[in-house]
């Protein structure tokens, strides 16, 4: 019958025994939590994100939070787990619109940068040799940490605003920050040393 059919929130059968299976921590719920909820809830990611691939990364990363996650039963293990997995659908979404918000204002300025450097050919060149390994640097910088990096230099957001803005606590962007720096610092040094005729 119609009625029958699950909906979003509603568990699988059986879904009784496994929540109770995992509050009481047995280390086989685990396991078959994963195998019973993660067709379903990348199925429900894919509906919000659009990419297989995505929904997949957020669905494995739920997965991941779960063993010290703060589920204690006051809803059903199914519902937890399908709000948790469409909260991080939707933040991915903003992150990537974030992304493609940072690329089209890159692209813009350089295309500023461009026009300024149109009676000098020479610089022209130089300048979008520059420009194009800085972005490949950037882009050797994990993605977490180069998200909190543009938010400091781009957006001259403070370690208190990154943390708002990201979700994440402050000391965490501080380290995000730091290492940030060292990897990019890393990327940049080849670069730097070509411009500087060889290095040091």
């Amino acid at each position: 019958m119609q009625g029958t059919r699950s909906g979003p929130f509603e568990p699988a059968a059986g879904a009784g025994d496994l929540d109770r299976r995992w509050l009481q921590g047995d280390p086989a719920a685990f396991a078959d939590a994963h195998r019973r909820y993660r067709a379903r809830l990348e199925a429900a990611a894919y509906r919000i994100v659009g990419s297989r691939a995505d929904a997949e990364d957020v669905v494995q990363r739920v997965f991941q939070a779960l063993p010290g996650a703060a589920f204690r039963g006051s809803a059903s293990l199914w519902s937890y787990l399908y709000r948790a997995v469409a909260n991080g659908s939707v933040n991915l979404l903003r992150s990537r619109h974030r992304r493609e918000l940072l690329s089209g204002q890159l692209a813009r300025d350089a295309a500023v940068v461009g026009r300024q450097l149109a009676g000098d050919p020479e610089a022209r060149v130089l300048e979008g040799e520059l420009l194009a390994g800085v972005a490949r640097a950037l882009l050797r910088v994990k993605p977490r940490h180069r998200r909190v990096l543009i938010l400091r230099i781009k957006h001259g957001l403070s370690n208190v605003e990154i943390a708002r803005h990201e979700r994440i606590p402050p000391a965490t962007v501080a380290t995000w920050l730091r290492r940030g720096r060292e990897e990019l610092r890393a990327a940049l040094d080849p670069i730097l040393r070509d411009f500087g005729g060889g290095g040091r």
